[in-house]
């Protein structure tokens, strides 16, 4: 027997169910004639009425076997008159809780409304069809369905017929691969943001590695972090071991947060040497070195390079992240955390190394490479702007009858105490320097030689009272010759300046000592 649908069927079965009814009204109309039938005519009609049984059995079998839910109902009433296994075991209702009621009444629909409506429009249509329809079953529990209904006449009468197939697993598989897509486009942006954040933070690297002062890398650090992240106020702290306090260096973002000046216990993260992480502003403990109480969750996290602490790294925290985003924003904060204090480092490192290649250990002056260096710049600028600059030689008098007395450790305090005095009696844009053994120079930019005099003599007076603890001795007082050059009268280079202050120092010592002279021709002659 070849497969038929259940369409086809129920077409078939009013077919035949046609046929047969003419047959009998045929016979009805002929009772009188009943005997005199011709065989054709009886075996028509017992042909029909097997036909019939034999359809109606193949419809039941399907009806009964059918791995598709099927409702059939009465057209005009909408009550169910009939309901198969499959949908029972579906939805979790007895067949006792299905029949003779109507669709909205058993609970499948939850708009009772709109399934009223549907009935409506099927009875007007013949015909209704839903893609995918959420069905509630007995317990409660959601089953997608595809829902087909259509109307067809049975023995004169219209019987709608509901073809209900499950679909939650294609639902589910669909609602799955939209997720994976959702996801899987999420993670694209989400690379894509981590590229962009990593070509960021490599320039911040590479404008870092060629910043030649501390400043310039403050400013530096504040412009990347405002571009790194965008609406979020933050700021850098550095940290002054001499006066126990950090410092406010760079600020970004909406509003300064951070207070200008804080001790290193006012932060939870200094104190505690590690991130200091809230969530929430009203459950976690909360740093004193705000201007004002902060309003959302924040991170700081202390810089620190073998050991050596360098200052604090501060960032507010976006409101309403999620877990996820929120460990991947602290692990940006901890990478740009990372070249921020590798950078600040290596800088106080170049620093520390200019100043050892700059700077005479002993007194702590600038030494004579740092003013080979320098004083052609200052001297091209004081061309250019047709300003005088003085350079004066300064030499300790009898300075090795000292180191031949008492020794060099008697010398260095000498040596000392001058380099302090120079520094504490110098001008900003003035220069002091080492410049070999006993001797000092002095550059003083726009200075006139009456000037520079009176600040010599000045500094002759002063270290003429200075007197040295040596031992149980009391070592000094003792003198400088001093000789004075300036430019362009005695000369327009570097090398011309220092051998015209260098003769005037002679002609002072020569001159018996403890004495100033300005060079002219006649040191020159006879120097």
């Amino acid at each position: 027997m070849s497969k038929k649908t259940r369409t086809e069927l129920n077409a078939e079965n009013a077919e035949l169910r046609a046929q047969l009814s003419k047959v009998n009204a045929l016979l009805s109309q002929r009772a009188p004639q009943r005997d005199m039938l011709s065989e054709d005519n009886q075996a028509e009609r017992k042909r029909a009425e097997e036909s019939l049984r034999e359809s109606e059995t193949r419809y039941r079998r399907l009806f009964e076997t059918a791995k598709d839910g099927i409702l059939l109902l009465d057209a005009d009433t909408g009550q169910i008159t009939s309901v198969n296994p499959f949908l029972i075991e579906l939805l979790g209702y007895s067949r006792e809780e299905f029949l003779g009621k109507r669709l909205w009444e058993i609970g499948l629909f939850k708009d009772t409304a709109a399934s009223q409506s549907a009935f409506r429009e099927l009875q007007q249509k013949h015909y209704i069809r839903y893609e995918e329809l959420p069905l509630e079953t007995r317990h409660g529990a959601r089953v997608e369905v595809e829902f087909v209904s259509n109307i067809y006449r049975v023995n004169g009468s219209n019987v709608i017929q509901c073809n209900i197939r499950d679909i939650s697993e294609r639902v589910q598989a669909r609602d799955q691969l939209r997720r994976a897509n959702e996801d899987l486009s999420a993670l694209v942006v989400e690379l894509q943001k981590h590229d962009h954040d990593m070509r960021l933070i490599n320039r911040m690297h590479d404008l870092l590695q060629i910043c030649k002062t501390q400043a310039e890398a403050y400013q530096v650090i504040a412009l990347a972090a405002g571009e790194l992240f965008v609406g979020q106020s933050g700021g850098l702290a550095i940290w002054h071991a001499s006066g126990h306090y950090l410092e406010t260096v760079a600020r970004w973002g909406r509003e300064p947060l951070l207070e200008s000046i804080f001790p290193l216990d006012d932060c939870w993260a200094m104190r505690r040497g590690q991130m200091h992480e809230v969530v929430d502003v009203h459950a976690n403990v909360i740093c004193r070195h705000f201007v004002r109480p902060p309003e959302s969750g924040y991170l700081c996290l202390p810089l620190v390079v073998q050991g050596e602490t360098l200052g604090l790294f501060y960032l507010e925290t976006p409101i309403g992240m999620s877990d996820a985003r929120m460990t991947r924003h602290g692990q940006l904060v901890v990478t740009v955390g990372e070249g921020i204090k590798l950078a600040l480092s290596n800088l106080k490192l170049r620093e520390r190394m200019h100043e050892q290649a700059n700077q005479d250990h002993l007194t702590g002056l600038f030494n004579r490479r740092y003013l080979y260096d320098t004083l052609p710049r200052e001297l091209h600028r004081a061309l250019r702007h047709n300003t005088p600059v003085s350079v004066a030689m300064l030499d300790i008098d009898h300075f090795k009858q000292v180191n031949d007395t008492f020794g060099h450790d008697a010398g260095d305090r000498f040596l000392v105490e001058l380099g302090r005095m120079l520094n504490a009696n110098v001008r900003k844009s003035d220069l002091a320097c080492r410049y070999g053994g006993e001797e000092f120079v002095l550059v003083l930019p726009d200075s006139s030689i009456e000037d520079s005099r009176r600040h010599l003599e000045q500094i002759c007076n002063h270290f003429r009272e200075l007197q040295v603890q040596h031992g149980e001795d009391l070592l000094g007082p003792l003198t400088l010759s001093v000789g004075i050059a300036q430019t362009p009268e005695h000369g327009v280079t570097a090398d011309e300046l220092l051998r015209a202050a260098d003769e005037a120092m002679y002609a002072a010592k020569q001159s018996g000592r403890d004495g100033i002279v300005v060079f002219n021709d006649h040191v020159h002659r006879t120097g």
